[in-house]
């Protein structure tokens, strides 16, 4: 029965697909170009309608290489134009860096009047631990 009724839609209202219809005036459409120009057009539309794009072309890699240098150098030469101050406030910036993330050392001699430090239980003493503690023998 509702075969019946679709058979019918279709044949007095001639039910009008927008999809079919906006592929057919693309269709149309490329038709005016070049056949090159034709394939990248088809190209395009079976991209559109979900295919996988074409791979890059493949370029050999000492012409890369010398691509990307060049672009590099054009690169740099209008980073030096505009920016030429920049260069030390960085430097300034890295040493303040630098001086924060270094590893303050712990004092030879700690304000309790501790020398040396202890590593797994033992008294470390260095050279100059050890001069400090007969320096200050003599005085007194």
């Amino acid at each position: 029965m509702t075969q019946i009724v679709n058979e019918e839609k279709n044949v007095n209202g001639q039910e009008f697909n927008f999809e079919k219809a906006r592929l057919e005036v693309h269709k149309f459409g490329i038709t005016g170009y070049k056949k090159h120009e034709q394939r990248i057009w088809e190209q395009e539309r079976a991209i559109m309608l979900g295919a996988k794009p074409p791979k890059k072309e493949h370029m050999n890699y000492r012409a890369y290489q010398e691509k990307m240098k060049e672009k590099k150098a054009a690169k740099g030469a209008d980073g030096e134009k505009e920016h030429k101050g920049d260069s030390l406030k960085k430097k300034k910036k890295e040493q303040k860096e630098r001086k924060a993330k270094r590893k303050k050392s712990v004092p030879s001699i700690w304000p309790a009047g501790q020398v040396g430090k202890f590593r797994d239980g033992t008294l470390i003493l260095q050279s100059h631990d050890i001069k400090k503690i007969k320096s200050s023998k003599v005085r007194k």
